[in-house]
């Protein structure tokens, strides 16, 4: 490598003195110029060296650790808990509950509020249809889709998922909502689940 280097700057050298040779130019005024090329050539190399050791140090670290240790010792996703205020409410005012919110909350291993990166399954079950009936309304949301919703307090983070219904029913009536989380970082994929009503 620095043998390559200097033959670079070798070469580098005799083309800035090959002009230095023209007589339109003056002599000494070129020979100054090319000392400075030449010093700033040589502090431009050691900046790359010094760079080139520090990346070779780092991927020489992180060979030698073990990925899974690594992984472990982040701050990851340990669970995903759906939010005291997940519900129905009627936005307009007009008597029908058309829209489910889901508040979301991610927890790491510390039990904090961490903002985890992920695809989300939102699925609605109706309790009371019969076996054979119990299909669920589902809903999923890409990571670009999730991350707008993003919001909480000095005390809480969540994502506020607004999902727009038509009216599931005129009565009062209980749901199962479930939801599953894909974590990009971990690759884990965690649920939780609520018992949510229509008033």
């Amino acid at each position: 490598m620095k043998r390559r280097i200097g033959s670079t700057i070798v070469i580098i050298l005799a083309m800035i003195l090959a002009g230095c040779g023209s007589k339109t130019q003056r002599p000494w005024a070129t020979l100054k110029e090319c000392e400075q090329e030449n010093t700033q050539l040589l502090a431009q190399i050691k900046l790359l060296e010094s760079k080139n050791t520090e990346l070779t140090e780092q991927v020489n670290t992180l060979s030698a650790l073990d990925a899974p240790a690594r992984l472990e010792a982040l701050e990851t996703l340990k669970q995903i808990r759906i939010g005291k205020r997940t519900g129905f409410y009627d936005k307009d005012d007009d008597g029908v509950q058309e829209t489910l919110v889901v508040y979301l909350e991610p927890l790491d291993t510390a039990q904090d509020y961490i903002k985890a990166i992920g695809k989300v399954k939102i699925q609605l079950w109706d309790l009371d249809a019969p076996s054979n009936k119990a299909k669920p309304v589902k809903w999923i949301l890409e990571p670009e889709e999730l991350h707008p919703a993003w919001g909480g307090t000095i005390f809480a983070g969540y994502y506020r998922i607004k999902i727009p219904l038509e009216n599931f029913s005129d009565q009062k009536k209980d749901y199962t909502l479930t939801v599953a989380f894909t974590d990009y970082l971990s690759g884990k994929v965690l649920s939780d689940q609520k018992v949510i009503t229509v008033h």
